[in-house]
């Protein structure tokens, strides 16, 4: 399917006008594949716009990828508690039986529903929020749409972590993670492009972008880290619970980078 798409891709897709001028005039930069990577770095106003971006990029994927995507271990210790009573207030298990092998058998299809059903609210979620976001950003600006974006993720993750207790307030408050934690990524397409001249313009947004999954790696190690050495003597699913809140200082990385970030809206793609 990949191969496909980008075979037609590379076949009916056409490069950006100026950047094939630029080609056609032999103003890309010359070189090996660290060319470009040197303009950015070695001119200042884009050295500032690649760090900007990159600390707002790696903001919001480090809260994907070491934060978000540990819901599910969650879900499954406190789903699997909140179906155990209802199955025992029914008649169904006992409170003996349902620590047995047999009984997490019984309990394991509806734990696994609701996880699947949580993630279905958190897409949802998620694509109502890149909605939201692209509007406020195209009102507000880029910078305000960002700071929103932000300051939403970090009480939304924090309160979604501490409060988190059955699966009907999961759909809800998953749905209102998805809304706020990836609204940003709507911002990424837009504003990470309108930071670099069309001769960098495309090595400047793989940087930024890439550069957060390389901090989501280091991310994810932190987060487990804390998981199991600094709050690893409390019972599950607590130090998860922890770990994930304590990750959320994440969000204040981007909102501090706004204090530099250029406001784009309404103005031309930078050029030389």
């Amino acid at each position: 399917m990949r191969c496909s798409q980008t075979h037609w891709g590379r076949k009916w897709l056409k490069e950006p006008a100026g950047w094939q001028a630029l080609k056609d005039q032999g103003l890309l930069p010359k070189g090996n594949f660290l060319a470009p990577y040197a303009s950015l770095l070695g001119e200042a106003r884009w050295r500032k716009n690649l760090i900007v971006g990159a600390l707002i990029a790696s903001t919001g994927v480090v809260g994907l990828w070491a934060i978000a995507e540990y819901a599910p271990d969650i879900q499954k210790s406190v789903f699997a508690a909140h179906y155990a009573k209802e199955l025992i207030s029914s008649g169904k298990l006992t409170a003996e039986s349902a620590v047995t092998d047999a009984g997490k058998v019984i309990i394991k299809p509806f734990v696994d529903s609701a996880i699947n059903w949580a993630y279905f609210w958190n897409m949802i979620g998620a694509g109502v929020g890149m909605t939201i976001f692209t509007r406020v950003a195209g009102s507000m600006g880029r910078r305000g749409a960002f700071l929103i974006g932000f300051s939403a993720a970090l009480v939304t993750t924090f309160l979604v972590y501490w409060k988190i207790e059955s699966p009907p307030t999961a759909y809800i408050m998953m749905f209102m993670l998805g809304l706020s934690q990836l609204s940003v990524f709507a911002g990424f397409a837009i504003y990470l492009p309108e930071l670099f001249p069309s001769r960098l313009r495309s090595t400047g947004v793989s940087f930024c972008y890439n550069l957060g999954r390389f901090a989501a790696a280091a991310g994810s190690f932190g987060s487990a880290a804390l998981a199991s050495k600094l709050y690893g003597d409390y019972a599950a699913p607590l130090p998860s619970r922890y770990s994930a809140m304590t990750m959320c200082v994440i969000f204040l990385v981007g909102i501090i980078a706004l204090i530099w970030a250029p406001e784009t809206k309404g103005k031309p793609l930078p050029e030389d």
